[in-house]
């Protein structure tokens, strides 16, 4: 036990020296900085779970400035790669594991989760049902708050399979560690497609972060729509988000956040080599890992 506390101080204290601020966060991408304690937080309890550490491989989907990869070579991990749509947030990411010295376990690739776009209809249903009264009980319907959109619209919206713009085999790596956007009124969902792409590509676990008000939403669709029975909230935690954006009107907010752990269990289908993108030069991407 006081071994595992040394080892999570230790990590944190590691983390603390990186530059986890976005140099120009983008509002349409959610970008929240990650704290050193938080990633520290999660690797730790993949390791305990021998999900992460020596021998095993892992994607970090949405790495923005690279908090949890870090954390996760850090920690021994095999081979790490970081997953992220902005160049910009990848610039410091690289900056970050150069500062550590991690260059031959970790690797970055750009690309964007993808979702199906959303019917115009089903949009102007959905907003007809939340309008309410205006006023009085003004912004209570579902659509209230970061990621409580109506569950059954985003259901649509989801691509299940390949496609979902990540060029990256199923089960290419052991573990998918992801604080994924929670989703805003124009991209509602997209919390459930970075946890669905996440599920597709980890041939073992998945760590992911969700708002506690879509608790029992999330865990009934992994677990009965997606065949995933063994997923549950590992950690109940609170994110402070600092006042970023210019229509935030306080200083930070505490968010109510569940990390779920996904039992994806797809071990025995892995093909060594898988962790490439399509059409990409292998030795380039996993570093000789392969």
């Amino acid at each position: 036990h006081t071994h595992k506390i040394m080892r999570l101080k230790h990590l944190e204290a590691s983390l603390s020296s990186l530059t986890r601020e976005f140099n120009s966060p983008k509002v349409e991408l959610e970008q929240y900085p990650t704290s050193a304690h938080l990633a520290a937080c999660v690797v730790s309890l993949a390791v305990d779970n021998e999900d992460l550490g020596v021998g095993r491989s892992c994607l970090d989907l949405g790495c923005g400035t690279g908090m949890l990869m870090i954390a996760a070579s850090m920690v021994d991990t095999d081979f790490v790669l970081g997953v992220d749509c902005d160049p910009d947030a990848l610039d410091v990411a690289q900056e970050n594991i150069e500062q550590v010295e991690l260059e031959d376990t970790i690797q970055l690739l750009q690309a964007q989760v993808r979702m199906k776009p959303r019917l115009l209809q089903e949009d102007q249903k959905a907003n007809k049902k939340n309008r309410g009264g205006r006023g009085r009980g003004r912004g209570r319907g579902p659509g209230r708050g970061r990621g409580s959109n109506p569950a059954s619209s985003t259901k649509h919206t989801l691509i299940m399979d390949n496609k979902d713009g990540i060029p990256l085999k199923n089960h290419c790596v052991d573990t998918v560690v992801t604080n994924p956007p929670f989703g805003t009124k124009d991209n509602a969902g997209i919390d459930l497609q970075f946890l669905r792409t996440a599920t597709r590509l980890a041939k073992r676990a998945v760590y992911s972060f969700h708002k506690r008000s879509t608790r029992s939403f999330l865990l009934k669709t992994i677990q009965e729509d997606w065949g995933f029975p063994d997923a549950k909230v590992v950690a109940e935690m609170s994110f402070d988000i600092p006042n970023m954006y210019k229509f935030h009107n306080q200083k930070s907010k505490d968010v109510e956040v569940d990390l779920i752990r996904v039992l994806v269990g797809n071990e025995e289908s892995s093909i060594e080599g898988e962790c490439n993108p399509d059409n990409t030069d292998e030795e380039e991407i996993t570093g000789g890992y392969i």
